[in-house]
């Protein structure tokens, strides 16, 4: 979905249409959701559809599932494009309230199981897992009640997405999630759940069962042409390897990340939300192993991507800025860290509304520099990005 098509969108709430058709227009236009938005203007595009759900709510007396639609555009967009949990899940929520006061009907379930299931990741992405397997196994009981309509969800990889989403709640999640090998589904899937078994031995420190099952799923993600896929399991591969004990363990680690930056970037662009994950996990891993000149770089040639993606005054560039500072510092480059760490604070400042530890530590380094002392800064040179 694109600004045009965004713009189209304004044109269902104007009076000269009538409700039904509104409401059939949002219905495509959530059908059509695409696995990547204009990237390049996120941020215009998030600010469209706050637009749109502002357009929706004067039409919300006479039927509440348009913005109902409009709540779920938005949190869709908060949880694919930006990886913002807890906004993702007010939208869910929003979407839910104002889809459950609709008569029930075949478009009205299908919202409630695409709310219920971003309701779920959210939740399940802030370490809320009993809330989440609610959420995941109200989509799945909207599923169920579907198919008594003789209907399929509009999204059908949603049938299988939440048997996974469940194991993944669920008290035994390995088990659950290999029985889910056997759901029906596209045949692709299995990639998926296999990374998840993998995450959970990773989770449990089995890393040896974690990579073994990480070569499954890359084995069957590589038998199909979907470059997003790929890239997901060879970067999540590429972590069993970094935390591997074996020989050349790292070299391969670092290869397969940079593989799977090069397969986002060709189905997304350098400005999706996986690419700069990746590179994160990148710069992660060359710092862990001291490869401090190639992870400047590597954070150097992200930077107009992030702000682009994220905007200059965000919590994202004030992490960047940190990075290049501590490394600036590992190189007794004074001066250039003492300009970055300054960046980071005025970032902080702009959009914190009160100190916490981390701009305390930044500060405290500050006064260290301008001293002439050099230091190394007391919060961490980097946190994953998971």
């Amino acid at each position: 979905m694109d600004l045009y098509h965004t713009s189209q969108v304004f044109q269902v709430f104007q009076p000269k249409i009538n409700f039904t058709d509104k409401l059939k227009y949002l219905s495509n236009v959530l059908e059509a959701f695409p696995q990547k938005i204009d990237e390049d203007n996120t941020d215009v595009f998030l600010q469209s559809l706050i637009k749109l759900v502002a357009y929706a709510k004067l039409f919300s007396q006479e039927d509440p599932l348009p913005l109902a639609v409009a709540h779920l555009a938005l949190g869709l967009t908060y949880m694919v494009e930006l990886a913002y949990w807890k906004q993702g899940e007010q939208h869910a929520s929003e979407a839910i309230m104002h889809a459950e006061n609709t008569l029930t009907c075949k478009e009205q379930i299908n919202v409630l199981i695409e709310a219920y299931y971003v309701l779920g990741y959210c939740r399940l992405k802030t370490g809320k897992d009993s809330e989440a397997l609610e959420a995941v196994t109200a989509a799945r009981n909207c599923i169920e009640e579907l198919g008594y309509l003789g209907h399929q969800p509009r999204d059908e990889e949603l049938s299988y997405k939440t048997a996974v989403l469940a194991g993944w709640c669920s008290p035994s999640p390995i088990q659950f999630l290999q029985e889910s090998l056997e759901c029906s589904g596209p045949p692709q899937k299995n990639a998926y759940i296999y990374l998840m078994i993998a995450q959970f031995y990773k989770r449990n420190g089995n890393i040896s069962d974690a990579l073994k099952v990480a070569k499954q799923a890359r084995d069957v993600a590589c038998q199909f042409e979907d470059l997003a896929m790929q890239a997901d399991v060879f970067r999540y591969l590429a972590e069993c390897y970094l935390e591997s004990p074996g020989h050349g363990c790292i070299e391969e680690g670092l290869l397969l990340l940079r593989k799977a930056i090069a397969l986002y970037t060709s189905h997304f662009s350098g400005l999706d939300i996986s690419t700069l994950n990746t590179n994160d996990i990148l710069i992660s891993a060359l710092i862990k192993q001291e490869m401090y000149d190639e992870a400047m770089e590597e954070l150097k040639a992200i930077k107009e991507a992030k702000i682009l993606k994220f905007g200059e005054f965000s919590k994202q560039m004030a992490d960047f800025y940190k990075q290049i500072g501590s490394l600036h510092l590992i190189n007794n480059q004074t001066k250039e860290a003492l300009s970055a760490f300054k960046s980071a604070l005025s970032i902080l400042n702009i959009i914190q509304t009160k100190p916490n530890s981390v701009t305390t530590s930044i500060k405290n380094t500050i006064k260290s520099l301008e001293a002439n002392r050099t230091e190394k800064p007391a919060f961490k040179l980097y946190s994953k990005v998971s």
